[in-house]
């Protein structure tokens, strides 16, 4: 992986639910301190605990707890996920039923505090136009923040669709790609590698987005 196309400070989105933004994210994490630098994951807002998973006496989310691990623990649960919902379902309903506020101005506070490292990988929830409240969006958020982004595709039946529609929302928005990612999230078949193919020619005709790298199903690595 070139990491000279990673800004120090960036987001990363995905398609839709469910298409790898945190197993993708994860191995960037472990690919960056492999080769010597010092990385913190930001999982600003998650919704949903995992009860199987429990640390110091209390149920975690479950993509938080992949990227504790995948920075070796050098931050704690809560630096990495400060804003935890019990139920998995859209945070701003979650922080509603929970009697709490979700906006922009939290976001930002706790972006300004988060630990000293070379990189800062900030993930969403969701896809790119998650709603914080009934009035504001995460998407609005980056873009005020001047966050690139990083697209995650998973790739699957719909992907297609789902890619463009991604990117020319994300560009829309006033936000920057700093580039793509094919994650196969089934397995590569003949079908999702002519899904690639395609996207590569479009995401870089249309809106001059170039793919970074591929993830196969169960890969360990970057490197």
């Amino acid at each position: 992986m070139d990491f000279a196309k990673l800004p120090t400070r960036f987001f990363v989105t995905g398609t839709d639910t469910e298409v790898g933004k945190t197993y993708c994210s994860a191995l960037i994490v472990k690919a960056l301190i492999h080769s010597g630098h010092s990385v913190f994951p930001f999982k600003p807002v998650a919704a949903g605990v995992e009860p199987s998973l429990v640390v110091n006496g209390k149920a975690v989310n479950e993509d938080a707890y992949h990227l504790w691990l995948a920075c070796n623990k050098v931050y704690s649960l809560d630096q990495i996920n400060p804003i935890l919902y019990q139920q998995p379902i859209a945070p701003h309903i979650a922080a509603e039923l929970e009697n709490k506020v979700l906006d922009a101005s939290l976001l930002s506070l706790l972006s300004s505090k988060v630990p000293g490292a070379e990189y800062t990988l900030i993930e969403g929830a969701g896809g790119w136009h998650l709603p914080l409240n009934n009035e504001k969006l995460m998407s609005e958020w980056v873009v005020n923040e001047k966050l690139p982004v990083l697209l995650v595709v998973g790739i699957k039946l719909g992907c297609l669709n789902h890619a463009l529609l991604t990117a020319e929302s994300i560009i829309n928005s006033g936000g920057a790609v700093i580039g793509w990612v094919a994650n196969f999230i089934d397995g590569e078949t003949d079908i999702g590698r002519k899904n690639v193919e395609y996207l590569q020619t479009q995401l870089t005709k249309r809106f001059n987005i170039s793919k970074l790298f591929e993830i196969q199903k169960n890969q360990r690595t970057l490197l």
